[in-house]
C-alpha cells in the first residue's frame, strides 16, 4: 500500500510527534484550562471528550491534515450516494440510506404492519392465541444489534423476545423449554439464507413446533423469514426482505430490527432511526473535519493504533443495560477492519483493526483492570457512561457514583499514579488514551445516535487505512473449512483435511 507525497509527510509528522510527547507532562496537559474546550465535541444529546487521549494541538492538527489529504469526508458523501464501496463483491453499502426510509416505503411498511398486527394480537398464533414470545433466530449480524437495543432500553410493552443464536442443545433447551409453541413466534434472519446455525436451528425449530402441534395446524403464521434471499423460502410463510447491498452488521436499521419493532413499537423504532438519522446529519455535512466527530473518532484510532502502537481498544460502558456494546463493537470493528490487504489489492504494511474487547466497566475495575494499570500492554479505551440511570426510587447519588468512577478510571489510564522510593510496586506508568461518551439518558434516540457514530467511525478508518470495510472473506473461509471437517466427521471424507486435522478428529472420537 502506497500513499501521496503529501501523505506520507504527514506520517512521518506524526512519527515526530509521538517521541516529542514521550516526554510530556500528562499532567500538566489535564491542568491546562482551555485543553477541554479543545477536545470534545457534542451532537444532540451526546458528548464526546478526548481529553485523555495522548495527542495535543498540532497532533490534531497533523491528524486533520491526514483527513484531508485521504479526502476522507468526500468518502462518505460517496458511501452516502450509493456509490460502490464494496469493490470484493461489486456493491454499495446502503445501510445509511435505510435510516431515511420513509414509512411509506413499501419494505419499511410491511415490516411495521407485521409488528403493530403482532402486538394487538390481529396477527396470531394457529390456536388464535396472541404471541407472547418472539425468537430471533440468527447469528452475528442478524442478532447482535437487536439483543442490543432489546437489553439496552426498558420500555418493553409488547411480547418478550428471546435469541437463538448456535446450535448447542442446552442454548435450544434454555428458550424452548419455558415456551407455548400456540403463542411463540420465530424470526429466521439470515441475510444469505445460508448460515448453517441459523438453518439447523430453524429445521430444529420446525419440528419442535410439529411435535407439539396438532397435524392440521397452520403454522405459517409462526415464521417471519428475513434475508436478502427470499427465493430461498418456497413455502408460504412472510418473508421480509434485507437489500443485498446492507451488510448483516449494519443491518438493525433494515429489516433485521423487526424484533425491535415487536418489542417496543414503531414509534421507539422510528426513535432509534431519528438518532441515528442526526448523527447522519452531522457527519455528512460537516466538511470541517475538525469538528467532524466521526472522523475525529477515526483519526484518533489511526494514531493510536499506527503511530502509537496499541494492540487492543477497550469498550467500557459504565451502565450494565449497555453490557452487549462491546460484542457489537467487537464485530462492527473487527469484522469490517480486520484486514490484511488493501482495496487495491496490495498487502497492508501498517496495522488495521486493534482486537476490541470490553465488558461493563464497574464489574472490570475489580477484574482485569489491574492489567490496564500496571500491565505491560499498550492500549486504548472508549468509556461510555449514561445520565439519569437511576430511578426515584434509588439512591440518589447512583449516578455521581458511577459518572466519578468512569472518569477516574480514564484519568489514571491517561496520567498514571507515579511513585517513588520502596512503593514502586503500587506504581502506576499511565499514558493510554482513552475518551469519554456520555448520554444524556439511555433511551433509543440516544442509542441510535451511538451505534452510528460507531458505524461512520469505522467506515472512516477504513478509507483511512485503504480497505474494504463491506466484505467478510475471512468468516467466508471458516464456513468453508467447518465443511470440510464436517465432511470428515460424518462421511470419513478425508481429501480436504490435514493429517494433523484428522489424528485430532480420531482421537476425540475416542474419548
Amino acid at each position: 500500500m502506497t500513499y501521496p507525497s503529501k501523505t506520507n509527510q504527514v506520517w512521518q509528522d506524526l512519527e515526530n510527534h509521538s517521541r516529542r510527547i514521550s516526554d510530556l507532562d500528562l499532567n500538566r496537559l489535564l491542568a491546562d484550562t482551555k485543553r477541554f474546550a479543545n477536545s470534545h465535541l457534542q451532537v444532540e444529546h451526546l458528548l464526546v471528550d478526548w481529553s485523555r487521549q495522548l495527542v495535543d494541538q498540532p497532533i490534531q492538527n497533523s491528524l486533520d491534515q491526514l483527513a484531508a489529504n485521504s479526502r476522507v469526508h468526500q468518502f462518505l458523501l460517496s458511501m452516502n450516494r450509493g456509490d460502490l464501496v464494496n469493490n470484493t463483491e461489486s456493491r454499495a453499502a446502503t445501510h445509511v440510506e435505510q435510516r431515511s426510509l420513509h414509512a411509506s416505503d413499501e419494505s419499511r411498511k410491511s415490516m411495521f404492519k407485521i409488528a403493530e398486527e403482532i402486538r394487538d394480537g390481529s396477527l396470531h398464533g394457529h390456536s388464535g392465541k396472541s404471541f407472547t414470545d418472539v425468537v430471533n433466530v440468527g447469528i452475528g449480524g442478524s442478532h447482535l444489534g437487536p439483543e442490543l437495543v432489546y437489553r439496552a432500553l426498558t420500555q418493553k410493552q409488547g411480547p418478550r423476545v428471546h435469541f437463538l443464536t448456535n446450535t448447542h442443545p442446552a442454548a435450544r433447551r434454555a428458550i424452548l423449554d419455558a415456551l407455548d409453541p400456540d403463542s411463540t413466534l420465530f424470526i429466521i434472519a439470515s441475510k444469505s439464507y445460508g448460515t448453517y446455525e441459523t438453518l439447523d436451528n430453524a429445521q430444529f425449530i420446525r419440528q419442535w413446533m410439529n411435535e407439539r402441534v396438532s397435524p392440521d395446524g397452520d403454522l405459517r403464521n409462526h415464521f417471519i423469514h428475513v434475508t436478502s434471499n427470499p427465493e430461498q423460502i418456497t413455502n408460504n410463510e412472510t418473508v421480509l426482505r434485507v437489500p443485498s447491498s446492507i451488510g448483516g452488521r449494519f443491518s438493525i436499521w433494515s429489516a433485521m430490527g423487526l424484533s425491535i419493532a415487536i418489542a417496543f413499537g414503531i414509534d421507539v423504532y422510528q426513535d432509534l432511526l431519528a438518532g441515528a438519522r442526526s448523527i447522519d446529519n452531522h457527519v455528512l455535512e460537516t466538511t470541517d473535519i475538525a469538528q467532524n466527530l466521526a472522523i475525529k473518532l477515526a483519526l484518533l484510532a489511526v494514531w493510536n493504533t499506527n503511530v502509537l502502537k496499541t494492540e487492543s481498544h477497550l469498550i467500557l460502558p459504565y451502565d450494565p443495560r449497555l453490557q452487549l456494546l462491546p460484542a457489537y463493537l467487537q464485530q462492527l470493528e473487527m469484522e469490517s477492519n480486520g484486514k490484511s490487504t488493501s482495496r487495491d489489492g496490495e498487502p497492508i504494511n501498517r496495522h488495521t483493526s486493534p482486537i476490541v474487547w470490553g465488558g461493563v466497566g464497574t464489574d472490570g475495575q475489580h477484574a482485569y483492570h489491574q492489567l490496564l494499570h500496571q500491565g505491560t500492554r499498550k492500549y486504548s479505551a472508549d468509556i461510555i457512561v449514561t445520565q439519569s440511570a437511576s430511578s426515584q426510587n434509588d439512591n440518589t447519588n447512583v449516578d455521581d457514583w458511577i459518572l466519578a468512577n468512569a472518569v477516574a478510571q480514564s484519568t489514571v489510564m491517561f496520567a498514571g499514579n507515579q511513585v517513588s522510593g520502596d512503593q514502586q510496586f503500587k506504581n502506576i506508568e499511565g499514558r493510554h488514551g482513552s475518551t469519554i461518551f456520555v448520554l444524556n439518558e439511555l433511551n433509543a434516540f440516544n442509542l441510535g445516535a451511538l451505534i452510528a457514530l460507531y458505524e461512520h467511525k469505522v467506515a472512516c478508518l477504513g478509507h483511512l487505512w485503504n480497505i474494504n470495510s463491506f466484505d467478510q472473506w475471512g468468516v467466508e473461509a471458516g464456513k468453508r473449512l467447518a465443511d470440510d471437517v464436517y465432511g470428515f466427521l460424518h462421511l470419513g471424507e478425508a481429501q480436504n483435511v490435514p493429517a494433523t486435522t484428522a489424528d485430532l478428529l480420531n482421537k476425540i472420537k475416542k474419548i
